[in-house]
Parts: structure tokens; C-alpha cells; sequence
């Protein structure tokens, strides 16, 4: 999110996702700081529109998403963008029992992407 271009669906994803990172990390979980990265102010009004549109979605398709963008570095940071999306293809089949073609991940979250534009910032 630059003040030369308008904001996209990826921006308000990766808003959503920082705004995700600042509450209280549940049990023993290793605690990420998105900030560190990103010094930007969390846009709170989007990152809620953005939660509203990811509670509708069906498991495996928030596991694509966590996978690309609230686990993408901590979880899955030492992948490049292939080896990241075979891991979490299986991991969501392992979970979910959702069997992902790569073609299919990359349809699902290309449309959450444009589905957070369209509806975020009409």
C-alpha cells in the first residue's frame, strides 16, 4: 500500500493478516511479529470486512489463506512460493481431507483476493 496506487485485495489481505498477529498468541505457540516487516498502521475497519469475508469460507479454503498470508513466514517463511503451496496442500489434505490440485489452490485464492476488493472497497 504505496500513497501512489490504490489499495488491491492483496494489500487488505496482508492488512487483515497484521491485524491478526496483534492479539494475544494462544497456548505455546511461537509468537510473530508481521510489524517488524510492515511499519504501516493496521487499518482495523478493513482488517474486520476482511475477517467477516474469511469466516464465510469453508476450511480448507482459510487454510490456503492462512498458509499465504497469517502462516506464510512463520510457518512456511523458509519455502519458496511452489514448496510453500505443496506443504500446505498437504497439510490441508491431511486436516480436512480436501484434495488440492496446485491449480486448484491458486483458483481459490485468487478469488478471495478479488472477492476482499471488490466487496472491502466498494
Amino acid at each position: 500500500m504505496t500513497e501512489d496506487r490504490p489499495l488491491n485485495g492483496h494489500d487488505l489481505i496482508w492488512n487483515w493478516a497484521r491485524w491478526c498477529w496483534t492479539g494475544e498468541t494462544p497456548g505455546n505457540m511461537q509468537r510473530y511479529v508481521p510489524q517488524e516487516d510492515d511499519h504501516r498502521p493496521i487499518m482495523v475497519d478493513h482488517a474486520r470486512a476482511v475477517q467477516v469475508l474469511y469466516e464465510r469460507l469453508s476450511r480448507h479454503e482459510m487454510m490456503i489463506i492462512q498458509a499465504e498470508y497469517t502462516r506464510k513466514n512463520s510457518w512456511f517463511g523458509h519455502l519458496s512460493a511452489d514448496g510453500r503451496r505443496t506443504v500446505a496442500r498437504r497439510w490441508i489434505q491431511e486436516v480436512t481431507g480436501a484434495v488440492l490440485r496446485q491449480e486448484d489452490y491458486v483458483r481459490l485464492l485468487d478469488a478471495f483476493r478479488d472477492r476482499v476488493e471488490r466487496e472491502v472497497l466498494r
